[in-house]
């Protein structure tokens, strides 16, 4: 009967036992754990509690604040002092009380300069007591281009400001019937084919009747040049700066243009 007992008991503690040893996964405790089923990084998660779930009420109740408005800026006018009674008072003018809307500065413009035209006769006395040589534009009436270089090119600034300075401008109607004594010799209105024309213009255009042309004389009244054509503001003051520097003594046109581009 003993024995019966002692073996009953050994096997049931070796059946504890094994029970102990062999995990409920079936699987081995060591077995490392598949790295692609492994996550990244992992933090435990804290047990929220009921306490946890929402923060402590306030010891006061606060009432919710307005919202925040700034300030408007109330433009007041202006606090006009009453002057003194005074015997010489004088009230103030009306621009105070009114003044005009601000507008920014401009640039202050160059004053436009005309060019101080000349009679013939007018120039050949001037260049009696100051040398200068003579610049004669030729023009008709019924010239296109003659009055669209006058609204263009001797309206321009530079223009008429180098033609006062260094010459005496002369404007002379080839069409004009008043006689004319230049160097000592008298002109006058010539007929030639349907038109007539003055003398002096057959003579110092070279019997070339273009209109406009331009003639220089030199300060012994020598013919410079004569230049047909209408010629824009920038061609022509070059051309005036090439005589009115004698650069055409001793520098050929081409290699004068070409420096006075470079320097301009």
């Amino acid at each position: 009967m003993r024995r019966l007992l002692l073996c009953g008991l050994l096997a049931f503690w070796a059946n504890a036992l094994a029970a102990q040893a062999t995990p409920r996964s079936g699987t081995s405790p060591l077995a490392p754990r598949s790295s692609a089923n492994a996550p990244k990084s992992e933090t435990p998660a804290p047990s929220r509690t009921s306490e946890m779930s929402a923060p402590p009420p306030p010891p006061y109740y606060a009432p919710p604040s307005p919202h925040y408005r700034p300030e408007r800026a109330y433009a007041e006018p202006p606090m006009r002092i009453a002057p003194s009674p005074r015997q010489n008072y004088e009230p103030e003018p009306r621009w105070r009380e009114n003044p005009a809307p601000y507008r920014p500065a401009r640039a202050q413009e160059t004053p436009a300069v005309a060019v101080q035209w000349l009679t013939l006769e007018e120039a050949l006395e001037r260049a009696k007591s100051e040398r200068r040589k003579i610049f004669i534009d030729f023009y008709t009436d019924w010239c296109g281009w003659c009055k669209r270089m006058d609204a263009t090119t001797f309206s321009d600034t530079a223009v008429a400001r180098y033609l006062n300075d260094k010459y005496y401008p002369v404007k002379f109607n080839a069409e004009a019937s008043e006689e004319v004594i230049f160097q000592n010799k008298a002109y006058s209105l010539r007929r030639e084919g349907a038109r007539s024309y003055h003398e002096l213009a057959i003579e110092l255009l070279n019997g070339r009747l273009g209109f406009p042309t331009l003639v220089f004389l030199d300060e012994n009244l020598s013919t410079i040049q004569a230049i047909p054509g209408y010629r824009e503001p920038d061609q022509l003051f070059k051309i005036l700066n090439y005589f009115g520097t004698d650069s055409h003594k001793t520098t050929p046109w081409e290699i004068y243009e070409q420096k006075f581009n470079r320097q301009r």
